[in-house]
């Protein structure tokens, strides 16, 4: 082969060429710039030119930057994704709330593109009231998608005071149609979630849509409410806002430790963010620790005064609202994830009437059906287990003394010299009091009737006992 056709060969070979193309999802939104015909290994410079009241959104390769530098070794399109601006003016209400945020909380909203990245446009406002209200009249966006924050104390209904520190709640909104945007415990958790489906992809009308009904889910609502989670109220009646308020309070770790309270709010935030990563994934609680510790907080409230606490708070602030039904969401809850239902109403043999304090300290419960005769100079529990979605009363009339201090989830109705009335606080748990017998004669006697899911006595048995003045065994 001649030295001359050599040359040629390697000529031909290095000056080797490819086409790259570049287009537009929509012509009418954006054309993009810089396709044609490059040497192999010779740079080229893309740009995406946005129409009149649109935005560059993405290359198709999820590259956002604008202008953009490629190498070309290979024939290949680039497509450029534009969006219409959907903005305007918008003005909204809302409420922040776990409980309810106080006075003075700054709300803050954040723009955000079709990305859900921040366009650095913000606006704030602050709550005007302790029920979390807050609103925000004539903002001019160029999104209709918003993040809005909240920072600040808030009334811990679990426990009826206001939280020792500040915590952060967090929503994603679209702000086209919504005139009320809440911002709750909801809306804070699936944030995540929501982010991750729109990073693959999806709108964000229906990455919200999966993710709220994913949570559902595992929340163990069986037909899902369609209801977007930023229009909830914990102060509102509806069986959605029943789900929110429920699971805003199994989110709360119960205490009356004053060592123990002000860590409470610390808690909760890092129980709050670990749900959330754990969800953001794939949809999913997969933690099985995550599980536990809410079950045990669970174990631990009582809902009847969280109830009450709640009337209390709002009725202070001049507010008559009603209090939807959490108690029955509660126990979907259970129903979903605890190992262990009881069927029927149970009634152990012995109980501890402070297990929090620690293992053993059981003593016989007064309460166990077939057992009518005591011994006075013993303390005794009452104590029972109550089915999920059932109710029990216990009514003791007689020569009887309640210690209050040791109470591990009654609740008492009416106490006197002749007697005592009690509920339990919650389900498909032990609840357990001290209970003492008091003997005046030498010997003494109760009625105890029982009120079993029902408004009238379901069972009733006499009691017996005979000893001295009671200390504790």
């Amino acid at each position: 082969m001649s030295l001359a056709l050599i040359g040629l060969l390697a000529v031909t070979s290095c000056s080797k060429e490819y086409t790259l193309t570049v287009n537009s999802n929509n012509e009418a939104w954006g054309t993009a710039t810089g396709g044609g015909t490059y040497a192999s290994g010779a740079t080229a410079t893309l740009a995406a030119v946005p129409a009149t009241d649109c935005f560059f959104v993405k290359w198709n390769d999820d590259v956002t930057d604008n202008p953009r530098t490629v190498t070309v070794t290979q024939d290949i399109t680039y497509t450029a994704y534009f969006a219409e601006r959907s903005g305007g003016s918008f003005s909204f209400s809302g409420k922040a709330q776990k409980g309810p945020f106080v006075t003075g909380t700054t709300i803050t909203v954040n723009e955000l593109n079709e990305s859900l990245g921040q366009t650095g446009k913000a606006f704030t406002t602050s709550i005007t009231s302790d029920d979390g209200s807050f609103s925000l009249n004539n903002i001019e966006m160029e999104s209709n998608l918003a993040l809005l924050s909240g920072n600040g104390f808030y009334f811990n209904e679990v426990i009826g005071q206001l939280s020792s520190a500040q915590i952060t709640l967090q929503a994603l909104a679209d702000l086209t149609n919504d005139e009320t945007v809440n911002i709750n415990v909801l809306t804070h958790i699936t944030k995540a979630r929501i982010e991750t489906l729109v990073a693959e992809g999806v709108s964000f009308a229906d990455a919200k849509r999966k993710a709220e009904g994913e949570f559902q889910d595992f929340l163990g609502i069986a037909n899902h409410f369609n209801q977007g989670f930023e229009q909830m109220s914990i102060a509102s009646g509806g069986d959605f806002n029943a789900m929110l308020l429920a699971f805003s309070i199994i989110l709360q770790k119960p205490s009356n430790n004053l060592m123990e309270i002000p860590t409470l709010p610390a808690e909760l935030t890092l129980l709050m963010t670990n749900l959330s990563t754990d969800f953001a994934d794939d949809g999913a609680i997969n933690d099985q620790a995550l599980i536990d510790k809410l079950l045990n907080n669970i174990a631990l409230q009582n809902q009847v005064y969280i109830r009450r606490s709640i009337q209390n708070y709002y009725a202070e602030l001049g507010q008559n609202v009603e209090i939807p039904n959490f108690e029955s969401y509660i126990a979907m809850f259970q129903a979903a994830h605890q190992q262990e239902l009881v069927n029927e109403f149970v009634y152990p043999d012995e109980a501890s009437p402070a297990p929090e304090i620690g293992p053993g300290g059981e003593v016989p419960n007064i309460l166990v059906k077939d057992v009518t005769h005591f011994d006075g100079t013993h303390s005794y529990v009452v104590a029972a287990i109550t089915p999920l979605g059932k109710s029990l009363k216990v009514k003791v009339t007689g020569d009887t003394w309640l210690d209050t201090s040791l109470n591990n989830g009654w609740v008492v109705i009416e106490q006197n010299n002749n007697g005592f009335t009690i509920e339990a606080q919650r389900q498909n748990e032990l609840v357990a009091m001290l209970v003492c017998l008091l003997d005046r004669s030498k010997d003494g006697s109760a009625t105890i009737e029982y009120y079993e899911d029902s408004d009238t006595p379901t069972f009733t048995k006499q009691i017996t006992w005979t000893g001295g003045w009671p200390y504790y065994k």
